[in-house]
């Protein structure tokens, strides 16, 4: 009696186990097929964002094409700046930066700027922010066009005493009861242009 009632208990256990066994082996593979899913998904999204500031023709990875810079001396980043590339035929065409910190009213804003290889600005977007509804959120581009003033500006087409609001003597706009806002995007717009003159080469 106490040998088959052994067998017995190996014949369930035995099935049991390779049972616990297939159902770790199909949840490991549905979870990696989750998690690459997930991840294609992010990646999608990030680059759609940058293209969002890269209109120029290219054939390059950019998600893939892109270097780190840390220039406290340009930037307000406690981190670094990922610079993405963009390249037609492995000539260069321009880089789109980001995140790049601005000074708001309430917090940092987040900019995604966009230079072509010749430094003229080829879009500039907000992409995080947390200032006031109705006044400095209208750098974001679906709110005002505010921002799309800086498309096809360039440290060689306007002066740096320029820019600047025109409160300030230079040219620009500011956003009605956000002069700070508006004082601080312009700021990191023109210092990011005067960082890609400087290192141009070193950046592709």
């Amino acid at each position: 009696m106490y040998k088959s009632s052994s067998r017995s208990a190996k014949e369930i256990i035995v099935p049991l186990v390779l049972l616990a066994m297939a159902c770790a082996v199909l949840l490991y593979i549905s979870n990696r097929i989750t998690q690459e899913k997930i991840s294609a998904n992010a990646r999608a999204l990030q680059l759609g964002i940058i293209n969002s500031v890269m209109p120029l023709p290219h054939n390059n990875q950019l998600y893939d094409d892109y270097i780190e810079v840390f220039e406290p001396g340009y930037f307000r980043n406690p981190d670094k700046v990922i610079v993405f590339r963009a390249r037609m035929d492995d000539q260069p065409v321009g880089v789109a930066m980001m995140p790049v910190f601005a000074k708001g009213y309430n917090s940092n804003i987040q900019l995604l700027i966009g230079i072509a290889f010749d430094g003229t600005l080829l879009m500039v977007r907000a992409i995080k922010h947390n200032e006031t509804e109705g006044l400095g959120d209208q750098i974001d581009h679906n709110k005002s066009d505010w921002i799309n003033r800086f498309s096809g500006l360039s440290l060689d087409n306007m002066s740096p005493e320029y820019w600047s609001v025109k409160s300030d003597g230079g040219k620009f706009d500011q956003l009605s009861g956000a002069t700070i806002t508006s004082r601080g995007v312009i700021n990191a717009v023109r210092k990011s242009l005067e960082y890609y003159k400087l290192n141009r080469d070193r950046l592709y």
